[in-house]
């Protein structure tokens, strides 16, 4: 995947047990522009479902859609520009990880290879 292929080429976790704010920014403007395009795939999907019966209040809805990945996108790339800025002395201790649940997200995130061999967070059908 492409977040996956961005986030390879950056610093794994440091021998302190955290990963760089710069890097850490980084990775997460990634996911968010991941996640946008997916968002736009999907509103695109429901859209074609939808078209027979658009009422005003569908339309509204997929507007909301819209948006969401149109802000995820925007976020992205502030986070990108402030990933350039930021000091890469400071450290993102590694716990701060340990709330996320979805394991293939908080291995990127971590800077760590994709597993392809195991198990993913989605199943899909």
């Amino acid at each position: 995947m492409f977040a996956q292929a961005q986030i390879a080429g950056m610093e794994p976790q440091n021998s302190s047990g955290g990963v760089s704010l710069r890097d850490m920014i980084a990775r997460v403007a990634i996911e968010l522009e991941v996640n946008s395009i997916l968002a736009s795939d999907f509103h695109d999907v429901v859209s074609d479902l939808a078209a027979e019966n658009m009422t005003g209040s569908v339309m509204e809805r997929l507007q909301a859609l819209d948006l969401i990945s149109q802000t995820l996108a925007e976020i992205g790339i502030f986070l990108s520009g402030m990933s350039k800025v930021c000091p890469s002395d400071q450290i993102v201790p590694e716990s701060l990880l340990n709330d996320i649940r979805l394991a293939a997200l908080r291995d990127r995130l971590e800077g760590k290879a994709p597993d392809h061999t195991g198990p993913v967070d989605t199943e899909l059908w």
